[in-house]
C-alpha cells in the first residue's frame, strides 16, 4: 500500500529527528518531492514565523529551487537573508565542484544557523543540501556536518541531503533517521542490501513499477514505507514586502 508524506512529520524539528537522506538517479522524482513538500512546508502556519529554510544547490539550475525563493549566489548576503527571510536559497558558482570551496560554504552557513539558534531558542530551521556526495564521501563527513548531526537536534536544526546515489557513511547511518529511495542503480540496491538486511533490489523493482514513487527507510527501526510520486511543484509567491530581521544582534557600544 503507498501512503502520503505527512510534511510535519518530515521537516518541523521536534529534537527526537536527526535528519534525512535523499537518493535516486537523474529523472527519478527525488528534487521534485523535495521541492513539492518543502513548498507545502513553508506555506504551513505550523511550522510558526521564526521557521527558516535554507537550501544550498550547486546545480544552479533553473526551474527547482528557485521556485521556492529567489537565489542568491553572494555569500554574505545568504547570511543577511538567514535572518530576514523565511526561505533562503545559494546558488554557489563554482569554477569546478571543488570540494574544499563547497564544505567552506557549508561551514560559513552552518555555522550562521548556529548563532542565529543561538540568539532566539524559539527560532528552527530545515537545512537542504543538494549533490550533497560531492562533499560527503564514504569515509568522510565535513567538521560542520558533524556539528549538525550532534548538536542540530537540541538547537531545531533538521539537515536534509540529496544525492543521486545512496551515501553509505556509517557516520550518517548512526546520526539520520530516514533514508528516502527513488530509483536506484542496480548495484546501489545490491550493496543497500548487504548494508541493512533489507531486499532493496525488490524494493527498486516495484518502484519502477510505478515511476516517481519512493520508499522511506527509517534507519533508527530499520522499517521501510512505500509512498506514491509527489505531486509537480508550482512556484511560490514571493513576499511583496521584505520580511522582518527576527534575530536582533546586540552591541555593547
Amino acid at each position: 500500500m503507498l501512503m502520503s508524506l505527512k510534511i510535519e512529520d518530515l521537516y518541523l524539528p521536534d529534537r527526537k529527528k536527526t535528519g534525512s537522506l535523499w537518493a535516486g538517479t537523474s529523472g527519478s522524482g527525488k528534487t521534485t518531492a523535495v521541492i513539492s513538500t518543502l513548498r507545502q512546508a513553508i506555506l504551513l502556519p505550523t511550522f510558526g514565523e521564526k521557521h527558516r529554510f535554507v537550501i544550498v544547490d550547486p546545480k544552479v539550475q533553473a526551474g527547482d529551487y528557485d521556485l521556492l525563493a529567489d537565489p542568491i549566489t553572494d555569500l554574505d548576503k545568504v547570511v543577511k537573508s538567514m535572518s530576514e527571510n523565511r526561505v533562503t536559497l545559494y546558488w554557489p558558482y563554482y569554477d569546478t565542484f571543488d570540494s574544499k570551496e563547497m564544505e567552506l560554504d557549508v561551514s560559513v552557513i552552518v555555522n550562521e544557523m548556529f548563532n542565529l539558534a543561538d540568539m532566539d531558542p524559539e527560532s528552527s530551521f530545515t537545512f537542504v543540501l543538494d549533490e550533497a556526495s560531492i562533499i560527503i564521501t564514504p569515509n568522510t563527513v565535513p567538521p560542520a556536518l558533524k556539528r549538525l548531526s550532534v548538536q542540530g537536534r537540541a538547537k531545531r536544526i533538521i539537515p536534509h541531503y540529496i544525492s543521486q546515489r545512496p551515501m553509505t557513511n556509517r557516520w550518517l547511518d548512526a546520526n539520520m533517521t530516514n533514508l528516502f529511495l527513488f530509483r536506484t542503480l542496480p548495484v546501489d540496491s545490491d550493496n543497500l542490501t548487504k548494508r541493512y538486511g533489507i531486499d532493496f533490489v525488490q524494493t527498486d523493482e516495484r518502484i519502477r513499477e510505478k515511476p516517481y514513487s519512493f520508499v522511506r527507510f527509517n534507519l533508527e527501526s530499520a522499517s521501510l514505507k512505500a509512498y506514491n510520486p509527489v505531486p509537480l511543484p508550482k512556484k511560490l509567491p514571493r513576499p511583496k514586502k521584505k520580511r522582518q530581521n527576527l534575530f536582533q544582534r546586540f552591541s555593547p557600544f
